[in-house]
């Protein structure tokens, strides 16, 4: 099966698909919701996004168990070009995994890993060139910086942009599953949109914070994210990609934070 593609010119998705989430289906299933039919396996997927200008970024490395997956894909749309950087957005499982295993394999690549935070030599980072808002580093033909993470699940967080296609990567935030046949499609390519609930379903499980914060306070902070990323591409490291009509997707995002607070949490992942 495979598991990479570009999706902007210089940008190369790679997706574990991970396990058939079969509790959450059936939880989704017993909603109502229309998205997800009975029977139907359904994914939470890690992500992680290859940059390739003139000089080459891995941002986020996946989960140990696709340490293979990670690497063949680097392996065949870098043939024999090096990896020049590899970006964590944070130390959790599906996000840093890999560092180790990229590293031998490309041992002349730079570790960057999140200025915020004060546990860096707990996770092997004091020697990571560390990065956050003002900072970037240009591929040659494409420009990445890291913004702070609005909404982050570790103080040691980052996200990041794409200056040249207008990308921003969300990490946690903007996640959803999918279900099978929708892997390694971008949600442009889906015959349905995506709606609150299938959002709400990953984070009322992952970002169940939600239910402790003050909404108003939220629905500012995202309503600002939207205008400060008007018309950028959102790349999530749990959903599928969202190239098309961004901006709905903050006005979702709201309504989620809405009803979590209202609910609470309706399970773990």
């Amino acid at each position: 099966m495979k598991t990479h593609r570009e999706i902007f010119p210089g940008i190369h998705w790679i997706q574990e698909c991970g396990p058939n989430r079969q509790g959450i289906a059936d939880a989704v299933v017993a909603t109502g919701a229309e998205w997800c039919p009975a029977g139907v396996a359904l994914h939470v997927p890690q992500n992680a996004y290859l940059l390739t200008g003139e000089r080459t970024l891995l941002f986020d490395t996946l989960s140990p168990a696709a340490g293979e997956i990670v690497l063949a894909g680097l392996e065949s749309v870098l043939g024999d070009r090096p990896l020049d950087f590899v970006a964590i957005s944070h130390t959790d499982v599906p996000h840093a995994a890999n560092v180790s295993r990229i590293l031998r394999r490309y041992p002349a690549c730079q570790l960057v890993a999140p200025a915020a935070g004060e546990t860096h030599p707990l996770y092997h980072l004091a020697d990571a060139t560390l990065v956050g808002p003002g900072d970037e580093i240009d591929l040659g033909g494409l420009r990445v910086t890291f913004p702070e993470a609005t909404f982050l699940d570790a103080a040691l967080h980052t996200w990041m942009t794409e200056e040249t296609t207008r990308s921003l990567f969300t990490v946690d935030w903007l996640g959803f599953p999918h279900m099978e046949g929708e892997c390694l499609q971008c949600v442009d390519e889906l015959p349905g949109e995506i709606d609150v609930s299938r959002l709400e379903a990953f984070h009322s499980r992952v970002m169940f914070w939600f239910q402790y914060v003050d909404v108003d306070t939220v629905r500012r902070a995202t309503d600002a994210l939207a205008r400060r990323y008007a018309g950028y591409s959102l790349l999530p490291s749990h959903g599928l990609p969202i190239r098309e009509d961004p901006e709905r997707y903050y006005e979702l995002m709201n309504e989620v934070v809405a009803n979590v607070a209202a609910s609470g949490r309706t399970g773990v992942l």
